[in-house]
């Protein structure tokens, strides 16, 4: 298979930004779910966080608006993309960028890097620039997250609706993903396959990495008072929030501690429609429409 040139694949992602709007005032269900993995598995407050693929950057704001004390930055090479970026989603702490990323395009680390619908758009032949830069980029103590599309259902789109295929879908198996934890220095902690319109259809990962294992808290029998007060603790009812190094590489599955992000990534329908309209009126549409 020839890889098409950066100039086509610019080409092709300028021309559908105002479908990418329309997944974003239209709630498109592939996306909520992958802000849902980016409430559990992100770290409790990054400082710094980079979505690689941000497309328009609706996921970039909506990070940038989750944690206001982090500095965001979302990077696409459509450069259309980054124009409407710029103009609707807009936030103290978000800039963007335009480009690859390569190896040295950034300075700094990032204690959260995003890659959502994007690492099967990447043709195999570049995977190790990619990864180099991802290993560079990531911080000591960092998360990883990436959602792709699996096998199956590229298969299925190949066979029965390839015009639907975008010009670089490349299938992610277990052997890629070995590789891209390998090439990045980081642990692969979570796999999930998800049904968004059909069962299996996506996966969700997270990838990290860390110093130190933090301790679970000891659970032994105290017969003394306050033991109620315990049990509920110890069932998870009505205790503190997490503050993000407990359960760092998962739940403690004997204490469970929710960090319930959702909320902060909830955007409500007038909203939506309203950063929409920015773009849409230059095209003469509705958001609605």
């Amino acid at each position: 298979m020839t890889v098409p040139s950066l100039d086509t694949i610019q080409a092709y992602y300028d021309e559908r930004v105002e479908g990418k709007l329309r997944d974003f005032t239209h709630c498109n269900p592939r996306i909520e779910a992958a802000i849902a993995l980016i409430a559990e598995w992100a770290p409790a407050n990054p400082r710094r966080i980079l979505e690689i693929g941000c497309g328009i950057g609706a996921t970039s704001w909506r990070m940038a608006r989750a944690w206001p004390q982090a500095e965001v930055t979302g990077a696409d090479v459509s450069p259309t993309s980054i124009e409407v970026a710029k103009t609707c989603f807009q936030r103290p702490n978000l800039r963007y960028r335009a480009g690859l990323i390569k190896e040295g395009a950034l300075e700094g680390k990032f204690d959260l890097i995003v890659l959502m619908d994007v690492y099967e758009h990447i043709a195999l032949e570049d995977r190790a620039s990619i990864h180099a830069a991802i290993k560079s980029l990531l911080s000591d103590e960092s998360r990883l997250v990436i959602t792709v599309p699996t096998p199956a259902i590229l298969e299925h789109a190949r066979i029965h609706d390839p015009a639907g295929l975008q010009p670089v879908d490349e299938d992610i198996n277990i052997d890629d993903i070995k590789r891209l934890a390998r090439e990045t220095a980081t642990d692969f902690l979570y796999y999930r396959k998800v049904g968004i319109w059909d069962y299996g259809d996506f996966a969700h990962l997270a990838f990290g990495r860390y110093q130190e294992l933090a301790k679970v808290a000891l659970r032994e029998y105290r017969p003394d008072t306050g033991r109620k007060q315990r049990l509920r603790e110890f069932l998870g009812l009505g205790q503190k929030q997490s503050n993000g190094r407990l359960d760092y590489l998962g739940s403690d599955v004997g204490r469970p501690a929710p960090r319930d992000m959702s909320q902060r990534f909830k955007v409500s329908a007038v909203e939506r429609n309203r950063l929409a309209c920015a773009w849409l009126q230059r095209s003469g549409q509705q958001p609605g429409s």
